[in-house]
C-alpha cells in the first residue's frame, strides 16, 4: 500500500487543478459561452461520440451519479436534445440517442471546444507544445494506473539541441530511481556528456536519440 502523500504534494495537485480548470473556463456558468453546464457538455460528447449509449454506460465512462445523470437526460429531453427507445437486444435497457438538434448542439461544443484547445496550443513554440503534451499522456497513464497506448513509428536521429541537456537530465533521475545515485553521478555525467558535445571525433564517437511519437525515449552514445 502506498504511503500517504505529503501535505504539499497534496497543495501543489490543488494548486494545479485551479490553474487549470481557470484555463479551460470549467468555472463559468456555461462552459464555451454555451447554456450547458460542464457536466451537460460531457453528456453531450459522448453521446455525439456514439451512435447511441445506454444511462449506465455514459455514467460508467464519465463517473456520474445515476441520479444526476438521470436529471440532465431528463433535461436534455425537454428540451429535445435526446430521444429514448427500449434497447432492441434488451428489452429492460433504454437507448438514448441525440436527436438532429442535439447532434447540432453537440457539433457547435464540439467546434467551440477544438477553437480554444487550438488557441491554448497555439501560444507556445513547437518544442514546448510536444513537451506539454507529452506531459499530459504521462500523467493519464499514472492517473490510470496503465501503459501509454501508442501507435506511431519509433524514429532514431542524430543528437540535436537540447538532447544532451536531456539525456543528463534522465541518466540522472532514472539511475537516482532505480539505484539511488545521487547527484554526483549526475555531475560525472554532465562532464562526460559536456566533453563529447565540445570534442568528439564524428567519425568514430556518436549519438543518437530515439523518438516515439515526437517525444524523446531513449539514447545511445557510442565513445
Amino acid at each position: 500500500m502506498a504511503a500517504s502523500p505529503a501535505g504539499h504534494q497534496v497543495q501543489a495537485l490543488r494548486s494545479f487543478n485551479r490553474f487549470y480548470t481557470q484555463q479551460i473556463g470549467a468555472l463559468e456558468e456555461g462552459l464555451l459561452a454555451t447554456p450547458y453546464t460542464l457536466a451537460q457538455a460531457r453528456v453531450l460528447f459522448e453521446l455525439g461520440t456514439r451512435k447511441a449509449a445506454s444511462a449506465s454506460e455514459i455514467a460508467g465512462a464519465l463517473g456520474l451519479d445515476h441520479g444526476y445523470l438521470s436529471r440532465i437526460v431528463q433535461a436534455f429531453s425537454a428540451q429535445r436534445l435526446v430521444t429514448r427507445a427500449k434497447s432492441a437486444r434488451d428489452g429492460r435497457r433504454a437507448v438514448i440517442t441525440l436527436t438532429p438538434k442535439g447532434r447540432k448542439e453537440f457539433q457547435t461544443l464540439d467546434r467551440k471546444s477544438r477553437s480554444e484547445v487550438s488557441a491554448l496550443l497555439a501560444r507556445l513554440p513547437g518544442a514546448r507544445r510536444t513537451q506539454l503534451l507529452a506531459s499530459l499522456r504521462d500523467v493519464e497513464s499514472i492517473m490510470t494506473d496503465r501503459k501509454r497506448s501508442r501507435g506511431g513509428e519509433i524514429v532514431v536521429r542524430p543528437y540535436g539541441v537540447g538532447d544532451v541537456g536531456w539525456a543528463i537530465e534522465r541518466h540522472a533521475r532514472v539511475y537516482a530511481d532505480e539505484y539511488r545515485w545521487n547527484e554526483e553521478f549526475e555531475a560525472l555525467v554532465a562532464s562526460l556528456f559536456a566533453k563529447f558535445a565540445t570534442t568528439h571525433n564524428p567519425a568514430k564517437e556518436r549519438f543518437w536519440v530515439a523518438e516515439l511519437d515526437g517525444e524523446r525515449v531513449g539514447c545511445v552514445f557510442v565513445v
